[in-house]
């Protein structure tokens, strides 16, 4: 019983998805144009079950690129209207577009000249008339017993939210870098730490010229516990690699007696500083490899460091 009604209810909510994607036109072209060249910050009020999806909104856009913040409209009527400022917008949400509580703040930006946007099911609300813009959602009834509590209204708006913050940044070509900047904690914030910020540089890099002896080479790899060592020539350009396998794999072929470039790989696989360790982290899983070399930038062939699959994982945890 309960798993067939939960699957009605997300179905339903989910056909009310498609109908905003449809009903969306020019006009919201319009408003993502003003929101996208504003100077000011996005300003959103709602109450109640709109309210929260309000600071959702918010901290959505301000993530992305968009300063944004969340105004209480009691507390906006008792003071916190002098955080709005002539270079704002104010974009207030209300299904039934009748939220009393929402006046004072609609009033108050039509009296200084501020935007004003409604997201609503009701374009011929009092809200509705006297906003600058109106964003309305199609008028579906709420979904579970009795249709009283905001789900599909919420649901709605959340969606439309997240729409116009993504559509925004993409338009001011809001890059992974600066998402990054926004993001220095936790698992989001840990997915942009750059491989520059952890490598392991100068005298640690195990590295030989191409025609040291191998007797050295294995010294050198022991020493500098990578498993592995970066092969340069007189120009200090990475030209190879010999790792652990490579070792066992000449161990028939005389490997004393042998040279460096005589059993390096070739072409060994590199990244740049600015690469997020993520993507070194790819590599290395998808290559199945522990190390990775280290260049300053894809112009360079000298490496500038080395990063190791430990380094990684700890900081992925």
């Amino acid at each position: 019983m309960f798993l067939k009604l939960a699957k009605n209810i997300i179905e339903q909510e989910a056909k009310a998805l498609l109908l905003l994607s449809k009903s969306l036109d020019t006009n919201y072209s319009k408003i993502l144009n003003l929101i996208s060249k504003t100077k000011g910050n996005i300003i959103l009020s709602g109450v109640g079950k709109s309210g929260h999806i309000a600071r959702k909104i918010a901290s959505t856009l301000t993530s992305t690129g968009t300063p944004a913040f969340f105004i209480h409209p009691t507390e906006a009527s008792h003071g916190d209207l002098g955080s709005i400022r002539k270079k704002d917008i104010l974009c207030l949400l209300s299904k039934s577009g009748k939220s009393k509580e929402l006046l004072d703040l609609l009033y108050f930006a039509n009296n200084n000249n501020i935007k004003s946007i409604l997201i609503s099911s009701n374009k011929k609300s009092k809200l509705a008339q006297i906003s600058s813009y109106n964003l309305i959602l199609p008028n579906v009834k709420e979904v579970g017993k009795n249709n009283i509590a905001p789900t599909t209204s919420t649901t709605m708006m959340l969606a439309l939210g997240d729409a116009i913050a993504l559509s925004v940044s993409e338009f001011k070509e809001f890059s992974k870098d600066m998402f990054g900047e926004l993001h220095p904690g936790g698992n989001i914030g840990a997915k942009f730490i750059k491989v520059k910020d952890i490598m392991h540089n100068k005298k640690s890099i195990p590295l030989t010229s191409e025609n040291t002896n191998m007797k050295d080479v294995i010294v050198k790899i022991t020493n500098k516990n990578f498993g592995c060592i970066g092969i340069i020539n007189k120009s200090n350009f990475l030209v190879g690699i010999i790792t652990d396998g490579d070792l066992r794999r000449h161990m028939k072929d005389n490997l004393l007696h042998k040279k460096a470039k005589d059993v390096m790989s070739q072409k060994p696989k590199i990244i740049t500083e600015d690469s997020f360790v993520s993507d070194a982290l790819k590599i290395i899983n998808d290559y199945k490899i522990t190390s990775l070399f280290v260049i300053k930038d894809f112009k360079s062939k000298k490496p500038t460091g080395i990063i190791h699959l430990h380094d990684c994982l700890r900081v992925k945890r």
